[in-house]
This record gives structure tokens, C-alpha cells and sequence, in this order.
């Protein structure tokens, strides 16, 4: 992946951070003030609507506008009638910050002298018939606080039973001045910390944007060197298979068995060029997942046991050992297709490294009642630590030279690490006591 492209992928995912960020302060911001205005105002809505429905609150009201006296306690001059559910003993509330306005039927205020100096600052009010018995938001302009604003919650009721007096509306107002103030320093310390922390998401988002561009550049790279070790690898058999053919065309006399070490090496190159092709189309469907496996029940003892004559035909000719402990007798459920690949792959790599004298062990056995235990071991080179965390790699050799003159490609452990995965398993390779290699596989049962 060059520059630019790596460059505007990190910038589309550090945006798409910032924006995800900026939604999720926003959202969590709007649904914490909504929060927290309904909890705050719910508390002076219920009192108002109490105070709206203390029919004894409402007739000393209006008598103390009749009598025109505000410092008139009505408990002395009348009986004090039963409480009705919900009210306290006090039928007066805490007048501290609330109100009671009475109206007449054409909007005049009526309770004026009763009101004293708070009249001055409610002077502004109107009546507002829409919305009778809901709670509402009002704010009134005080004009000798230079135009300061007061806020309440406000209650109108009708008043059907007044008596002899013309009070037709009840209002009940509750000052909210404190819980807005309260609500106003909220909300700005609320902004202050979403800005503070959506500037801390910048920086986290410019830090995930360059965590997720790594697997993407790590696979770009070995994708880069997948398709330059491919077309190395098939470059040379095609190279030589060309030059063959160009060495016939500048003899055209020559019979067959004269040019027969060029035919012969054309068609030794065109069969390896295909084993190359086919391990590359196995390794591109598996990463497509286009690979399915066919499982099926296995007998593993008479897999085992028809897999390995050949190996040992050709160990016995080249004066190596091969012995077989078969001990798995439970079926198992794989893809016999494909665990005969894995086999033949680690088989043909133990034949290959290994010279006349040395010594080959294919084990079979079920480990814990449920995992399949494979191992080929064989006495031959150790592989170094180092390359035994790259061995699965995909055109990886432990000996280059040693494996272009064995015919490897670098791509057979690969296909066997692929196989294997697929089974829900697991290979790694160990080194085998004291010299040697060995291939350890665990396949589930199930």
C-alpha cells in the first residue's frame, strides 16, 4: 500500500473516530440535561399540583382577599375543615416560594394588597386561560432589576365555588429561579467537560486510527510479498521450459531422442510449475473461505494404515527408518480429502530432510477422549528457534538452496497450518530429543 492510499484510510478512520466521539458526547449530553430537568422540576410540580388540589389552601386565600388583610390566620377565625389525602397539617404550604393569585373572570388580578411589595415584581403578569390545570413555565420581567428575568413553574385551576367574591381563577406559582441558576451552571460545567473529553477523543481517535491501519499494512505486506514470491517462483520453471523450447527451435533437424534432455527437462518444469499453481489456488481459496470441508466419520487405525506404504517403500530405498505406532481406534469426524494432503505434506518433508541412517515415526493416538494426537517425528537437521515461529509462513524455507534442489516451493506447511485450522485443530513443530524434528497435530473428534 504506497503513502497516499495508507495516509487517507488513517485519515478516514481518525474522522469516522472524531464524528463517532462527537455523537455519542451529544447523545449522552441531550439524555443527561433531559435527565436531570425532569428530576429537578418534579419535586415543585407535585407541590403545585398538591397546592391546586387543598381546596382548604384556596378558600383562606380568598378569604384573606376579602378580608384584605395578608397577616390574617384563618385557624383562628374559622374551623379548620378535615384533610383530604395527601395534605399536610399546615393547609397554608410553605408561602416561602410560592404564590396564589386569584383572578377574576375578565383577567384582572385580584389579591393585589395581599401580595404587598411581591406584587411589584408579579405587576407584569397575565392570565393565560389555554392551559388551565397543566403545569407551566413562565418567566416575568422585573423592571427594577434592570430587566432581570424570574422564572416559576405556574398551575391555573378554576375556582367553581367562590362565594359571594368574584374570584373565577386560582394560580399557583412556585419560583424556580435557584434550580434554574442551578441548572444553567450545570449545563456549562456539562459543555466544558464534552469539549474537554471530545478533545481527549481527538487524541484517542489519532491513536485507534493508527492501531487500525497495523493489521491492514501488515497484510498489505505480506500480500506484496505473497505476489513477489509467486511470481519469483513461477518465473524460473517458466524460464527454463522457455529456453527449452527456443534450444529445439535452433535444431529443427534433430530427431526426438536427440533433443530428449530438453523435452524431458520442459516437462519436468511443466510438472512442477503445476504442483506450484495448485498449492497457490489451494492458499487463495482458504483465504476467500471458499474452502469447505466434507467431514465425515473416520476410521483413523485403516486410514493410517493405507496411507503409509508408500512412504515406507520409498524410506526402505533410500536406507531410512519408518515405523508406525497406530494406536486411534474411536472415529473421528474430518475431511479424510484433506487430512490425507496434511499427512502426505509432513510425510514428504520428513523424506526429504532426512539422509540414509536417519530414523521416521508416524504416531497416531486419541488424547483425552476427545482430541486426535498426530506426530512425525524424524532424526534429521534441528530447526532453529528462530525459524520455527516463521516455518508456517508462506514461502518460507529453513534451508533456500536445500529446498529449490528438493523441489519445495516453501508453501506445503503453509497448506498444512490451513488444513488443520480448519479443523478447529492445532500444529506446532518441537524439537525432537536429542536431534531431530517433530510435527505435532491435535484435531477434535467432533
Amino acid at each position: 500500500m504506497n503513502t497516499d492510499s495508507s495516509r487517507k484510510q488513517r485519515l478516514k478512520f481518525f474522522f469516522l473516530n472524531v464524528a463517532a466521539f462527537a455523537v455519542i458526547f451529544l447523545a449522552l449530553g441531550f439524555i443527561t440535561l433531559q435527565m436531570l430537568q425532569s428530576s429537578a422540576y418534579r419535586q415543585t410540580d407535585e407541590s403545585l399540583k398538591k397546592m391546586s388540589q387543598n381546596q382548604t389552601r384556596i378558600d383562606w386565600e380568598i378569604q384573606r382577599y376579602q378580608q384584605d388583610n395578608p397577616f390574617l390566620n384563618p385557624i383562628e377565625n374559622m374551623p379548620v375543615p378535615p384533610k383530604n389525602a395527601g395534605e399536610t397539617d399546615d393547609p397554608a404550604g410553605n408561602r416561602f416560594n410560592s404564590q396564589v393569585i386569584l383572578w377574576s373572570a375578565t383577567g384582572e388580578l385580584l389579591n393585589k394588597e395581599v401580595l404587598g411589595g411581591r406584587f411589584n415584581e408579579l405587576q407584569n403578569l397575565t392570565l393565560d386561560t389555554s392551559k388551565l390545570e397543566q403545569v407551566t413555565e413562565i418567566s416575568i420581567t422585573d423592571e427594577e432589576e434592570a430587566g432581570s428575568k424570574m422564572t416559576f413553574h405556574s398551575l391555573t385551576i378554576p375556582v367553581a365555588d367562590a362565594g359571594d367574591s368574584n374570584v373565577a381563577y386560582a394560580q399557583f406559582m412556585e419560583n424556580t429561579d435557584q434550580i434554574t441558576q442551578s441548572m444553567q451552571t450545570f449545563q456549562t460545567i456539562l459543555l466544558l467537560c464534552m469539549i474537554l473529553f471530545w478533545l481527549l477523543s481527538i487524541a484517542v481517535s489519532y491513536f485507534i486510527s493508527k492501531q487500525n491501519m497495523k493489521p491492514i499494512l501488515t497484510s498489505w505486506k505480506k500480500q506484496q510479498e505473497f505476489v513477489e514470491n509467486a511470481s519469483h517462483e513461477l518465473r524460473t520453471p517458466l524460464t527454463i521450459i522457455q529456453n527449452s523450447l527456443q534450444r529445439l527451435f535452433t535444431k529443427p533437424n534433430h530427431t526426438i531422442m536427440e533433443e530428449s534432455e530438453s523435452i524431458a527437462q520442459a516437462l519436468n518444469e511443466t510438472r512442477r510449475l503445476n504442483g506450484l499453481t495448485t498449492d497457490l489456488l489451494t492458499i487463495a481459496r482458504s483465504d476467500a473461505n471458499e474452502e469447505v470441508l466434507d467431514k465425515q466419520p473416520l476410521q483413523p487405525a485403516s486410514f493410517i494404515e493405507g496411507l503409509v506404504p508408500p512412504f515406507q517403500e520409498i524410506a526402505e530405498m533410500e536406507d531410512k527408518l519408518f515405523l508406525v505406532e497406530n494406536f486411534a481406534k474411536t472415529p473421528v469426524s474430518v475431511d479424510e480429502r484433506k487430512i490425507h494432503q496434511l499427512l502426505v505434506i509432513l510425510l514428504d518433508n520428513a523424506l526429504k530432510y532426512t539422509t540414509a541412517g536417519d530414523k521416521i515415526l508416524l504416531q497416531s493416538e486419541i488424547s483425552g477422549g476427545d482430541t486426535w494426537l498426530l506426530e512425525v517425528k524424524n532424526t534429521g537437521p534441528t530447526i532453529p528457534d528462530d525459524e520455527k515461529k516463521q516455518i508456517f509462513e508462506r514461502f518460507h524455507r529453513t534451508d533456500p538452496a536445500r529446498g529449490k534442489q528438493t523441489g519445495g516451493y516453501g508453501l506445503g506447511l503453509a497448506i498444512a497450518k490451513q488444513i488443520v485450522t480448519a479443523h478447529a485443530g492445532r500444529i506446532s513443530v518441537h524439537d525432537w530429543q536429542p536431534k531431530g524434528v517433530l510435527f505435532r497435530i491435535r484435531i477434535p473428534i467432533k
